[in-house]
């Protein structure tokens, strides 16, 4: 079955919102679980300021540099506001604002 680039991008956007409303997790090299939302908040680091308040699925501008997750590639993140702004790495897209 092939997949539409509207498909995909539907696909893309519910993985998106499904992460947003599940905790964060990934595996470390040694395969243990790690906490991507609790790495956050664990490893704040200074506010960015931004224009517009952060919002769910926007895309992250490049400007801005996105904090490692140790143990994952695959979300960054950044704070706004005091408050960590979890983003795909792939994406740059916003998948969690606490």
């Amino acid at each position: 079955m092939t997949m539409t680039r509207n498909g995909a991008r539907l696909a893309g956007m519910l993985v998106a919102l499904g992460l947003a409303a599940a905790p964060h997790s990934a595996l470390a090299q040694d395969k243990t679980p790690v906490s991507v939302h609790q790495y956050a908040v664990d490893h704040p680091v200074p506010d960015v300021k931004l224009r517009l308040a952060p919002t769910l699925g926007a895309s992250v501008p490049a400007q801005v540099q996105l904090a490692t997750i140790e143990g994952t590639k695959d979300f960054g993140y950044f704070y706004f506001d005091g408050r960590p702004v979890l983003v795909d790495m792939a994406t740059r897209s916003i998948v969690r604002i606490d």
